[in-house]
């Protein structure tokens, strides 16, 4: 699964690097949503969890606790993880042919969506939270 995210954090960075000058500000941009994307997934299968189980109730101020002190720990995790990492990945991920490139792409941008897709649908639609 960290292969997964070292090559959306590669295509994200990619990404982001044509918005800044030369400074290093993309990467951290890019390992920032690589924590987000991340933590968004862990609350994606907490909520089916929840849900499965039949647990009402709103979230109580333990959940809120644990899962911003998970979202600390995974932002920062990712900034040490990638930091100064980019050209590595680009020897790994930047080899590909130009359809492999197009798909990888589309899973990384399809991912950090319909993570918070999936949240929307089971919070309003469903009414859980």
């Amino acid at each position: 699964m960290l292969r997964y995210f070292d090559m959306m954090y590669y295509h994200l960075a990619t990404f982001y690097q044509r918005f800044h000058d030369k400074r290093s500000g993309w990467q951290i941009q890019a390992a920032f949503v690589i924590g987000i994307t991340q933590l968004v997934l862990l609350l994606d299968v907490w909520m089916i969890i929840t849900f499965s189980l039949g647990i009402k109730g709103k979230i109580s101020i333990y959940e809120t606790i644990s899962f911003s002190l998970i979202a600390l720990f995974l932002v920062f995790y990712n900034i040490k993880r990638y930091e100064k990492n980019y050209r590595y990945y680009k020897s790994i991920w930047g080899v590909h042919k130009s359809n492999t490139k197009k798909f990888h792409k589309f899973l990384t941008f399809f991912t950090a969506i319909f993570a918070w897709i999936f949240i929307l649908i089971i919070g309003f639609i469903f009414k859980k939270y």
